[in-house]
């Protein structure tokens, strides 16, 4: 149950908080951070809350049971928990506090999928390899276009979003692979 829940409950919490940030009134989901909907009052900042602390506790829930299953997938599950642990803190914390996102921890999840793949190792499915790859690879380009300033204003919603499709989605891909391996 643990792991299965991974399936649903990173991913659905994201998509839920992307479509509910379409139906505030003075928030541009293109141009603003979902972060951003915490800084408005009443409903939005409660979404946004929820929405990280439900994802964040998914991951960390799914982390654990990893460990659960021996020390196979120690790396994964310390690098899982990091940015599960991020996302609860973003629930906690509004953006512009340095508690927000734990200075940064998250970025520990581009490691998380390649990690994964190591330690699953030869038995990994073609599809989890391919998807586990281009998780990171698009992870790590956000991060360098964010960092680099090369991210528009204009567009920095969008580009969240498109980039944080993959990384909470492959949770999903994740608990599919070990279901389909008997873990």
């Amino acid at each position: 149950m643990a792991i299965q829940q991974a399936m649903y409950v990173p991913i659905g919490a994201m998509l839920a908080l992307i479509a509910f940030a379409f139906a505030v009134p003075g928030y541009d989901p293109v141009s603003q951070h979902l972060s951003e909907l915490g800084l408005m009052p009443g409903l939005p900042a409660h979404a946004v809350q929820a929405a990280a602390a439900i994802s964040g506790a998914a991951i960390v829930v799914f982390s654990v049971s990893l460990l659960a299953q021996g020390k196979r997938f120690a790396l994964t599950a310390l690098t899982s928990t990091l940015f599960g642990i991020s996302m609860l803190s973003n629930g906690l914390f509004t953006t512009g506090s340095p508690l927000h996102g734990l200075y940064g921890v998250g970025i520990f999840s581009v490691l998380t999928p390649l990690l994964f793949l190591v330690e699953l190792g030869p038995q990994a499915s073609p599809l989890m390899g391919r998807v586990s790859r281009w998780t990171s690879l698009l992870a790590m380009i956000y991060l360098w276009v964010m960092v680099a300033g090369l991210d528009p204003p204009a567009y920095r919603g969008l580009s969240q979003r498109i980039a944080l499709l993959p990384a909470f989605a492959w949770y999903t891909f994740a608990a599919i692979e070990l279901r389909r391996q008997r873990f």
